[in-house]
């Protein structure tokens, strides 16, 4: 089965965010792609007053963010998984949604292991997530999914096997530093080694914020594609 995994830099306009994603539906759609990954932070990135924008941008998961990944996902014929930010009566969640390609939603997933790390807060604003992904059967086989930062904990990553996953995605807004490449790569490639599965890590690109190299592992270790800087488009076959 083929998988698209897209990757790009989101910004405060829903709308600009949407028509990439869009577009980027389209072409994995020509290439024959049967799913559509997307990075974290899909539907909105804030640079600056994060905790306050991101409390505005949050949206229910029936909201119109949702409902129109679901009409790109009708259109093309993609399922479709994208990060977002869930609306609570608080901080909103760091959420991934999964739709399949009737356009209706099959699973979230909201981030646990918050970014807490290199001197960041990301629990200034986002709330936790409680409880894993229940992995989902997708064109591709059984999905898990864990959410950037979550991917330095090897616990998160065999759970989500031991629930059945068969393939794991890691959609990402990997922030740029020192040997955060070293990091982003090899923890990708020692995931899927445990876990003899494949895994598919999506990330942002954005010049000194995020690193992109969006990249896919097969369950022993072999790269089986990436991505460097800059938008783009990567398809693979599972």
């Amino acid at each position: 089965m083929t998988a698209a995994l897209a990757q790009f830099g989101a910004c405060a306009d829903k709308s600009a965010n949407l028509a990439v994603i869009g577009r980027f539906a389209q072409q994995a759609a020509e290439n024959g792609a049967s799913m559509l990954f997307l990075p974290e932070y899909s539907m909105f990135y804030a640079k600056m007053n994060r905790r306050s924008l991101n409390i505005q941008a949050a949206e229910p998961l029936d909201g119109p963010f949702v409902a129109a990944l679901g009409g790109v996902a009708r259109q093309c014929g993609l399922w479709l998984a994208a990060g977002m930010y869930e609306r609570t009566d608080g901080l909103p969640c760091n959420t991934i949604a999964v739709l399949d390609s009737s356009g209706a939603l099959r699973g979230f997933h909201r981030k646990r292991k918050l970014y807490d790390a290199f001197g960041y807060r990301e629990s200034d604003e986002c709330r936790a997530g409680s409880q894993p992904f229940s992995p989902i059967d997708t064109p591709l086989g059984r999905l898990g999914i864990i959410t950037c930062f979550e991917l330095r904990f090897p616990a998160l990553a065999a759970e989500q096997k031991a629930a059945g996953a068969e393939l794991l995605f890691v959609p990402a807004g990997w922030a740029a530093g020192p040997n955060k490449l070293l990091h982003w790569r090899t923890l990708l490639c020692a995931r899927a080694i445990e876990n003899s599965m494949a895994v598919l890590g999506v990330d942002q690109y954005a010049p000194g914020c995020f690193i992109g190299h969006s990249a896919a592992f097969a369950p022993d270790g072999t790269a089986r594609g990436a991505l460097g800087e800059g938008d783009g488009l990567l398809t693979i076959t599972i």
